[in-house]
């Protein structure tokens, strides 16, 4: 079972035991601290430890404050006078002070007692009253704790709802991107060998930890589309010598050298002419070409500064439905 497989397992196991009522909250807790786990969630795992072995104080004894600030969005928030509070018991805590005050409640009785003499009546009032307060303070903490309970049981119950949509949906969406690449690969085999080695080389770039490699994936997908727009221009245009080349609307534009946008370009408006399915590209070129514009800024972004693996992830995601795009209408 992957790592993906478990932590689907413990999202259903919390979302349906909390549900059926056939699950603890404190265990509920320990089964998103291992989805986190899981996932690689590091800010929900710190928050989950916590939960589990309590939030850290400093000398004075008062809770540090990214821990305050990380209980009080996470259910343990609320205002007293006008003041923002968390309660700090743990899960497994509360439901053992719940289930001792319901036991005591149970104790709390006058039965069996009897009291006699000339002060009887009142002793027995007295008995009965404190009986009575004793009764409604339990009754009163009890309602305060399983309050508190649920507000974390909600919180857990979210937690793990929000995880399994992403974990499914994150699913879903690899195993279309998976056989929306591999058509793309065999779409273009024709293509030269190092073209293809190219479509090969951003999937293990993304697949580090490395941000440098990042970077690399970027510049490896405008190549990608230099070779590609190159071969392609070739290919449709054999023997075209000339360094202007005029589009339906009568614009010139430079296929000589390095320009593989205007090469695309061309490729594409000839395509459009044969091609009966009307793709994104088809329909649209002005937008293909500022889509590539795009990339190309992500690619010399990827040159001078850091590039987050996000940027990387939309660069390749890009470049794979410009590629399918060109393909459809080939």
């Amino acid at each position: 079972m992957t790592k993906l497989e478990k932590a689907l397992l413990s999202c259903e196991q919390v979302i349906d035991g909390i549900e059926d009522g056939t699950i603890s909250t404190s265990s509920a807790m320990l089964q998103c601290s291992k989805i986190a786990r899981l996932t690689n969630d590091e800010e929900s795992l710190i928050w989950l430890q916590y939960e589990y072995g309590g939030y850290p104080r400093n000398k004075d004894g008062k809770i540090l404050h990214e821990a305050w600030e990380l209980g009080y969005k996470n259910g343990r928030g609320y205002n007293q006078n006008g003041q923002k509070c968390i309660f700090t018991e743990l899960a497994s805590e509360l439901e053992q002070k719940i289930e001792a005050q319901q036991n005591a409640i149970k104790n709390f009785t006058t039965q069996g007692t009897s009291v006699g003499g000339e002060n009887a009546y009142i002793a027995m009032n007295n008995l009965t009253s404190t009986v009575a307060r004793s009764t409604s303070d339990l009754v009163q903490n009890i309602s305060s704790n399983q309050k508190r309970l649920a507000s974390l049981q909600a919180r857990y119950y979210e937690y793990a709802l929000v995880k399994q949509i992403e974990l499914t949906f994150g699913n879903i969406a690899t195993d279309i991107f998976a056989n929306y690449r591999e058509r793309v690969d065999n779409g273009f085999s024709e293509l030269s060998k190092e073209t293809i080695l190219k479509l090969k080389a951003i999937e293990g770039k993304i697949d580090s930890d490395n941000p440098e490699l990042y970077s690399q994936a970027l510049a490896t997908c405008r190549r990608l589309f230099e070779n590609v727009s190159t071969e392609l221009f070739n290919k449709y245009f054999p023997d075209y010598t000339d360094k202007i080349f005029k589009t339906k609307a009568g614009k010139a534009i430079d296929v000589s050298g390095d320009h593989y946008k205007n090469k695309l370009s061309a490729v594409i408006e000839t395509l459009e002419e044969k091609s009966v399915n009307k793709t994104l590209v088809g329909s649209n070129i002005i937008y293909l070409i500022d889509w590539i514009d795009n990339l190309h800024n992500l690619h010399c972004k990827g040159v001078h500064i850091n590039v987050s693996k996000e940027d990387a992830t939309k660069a390749i995601i890009q470049t794979y439905i410009c590629l399918g795009d060109i393909l459809n209408m080939q």
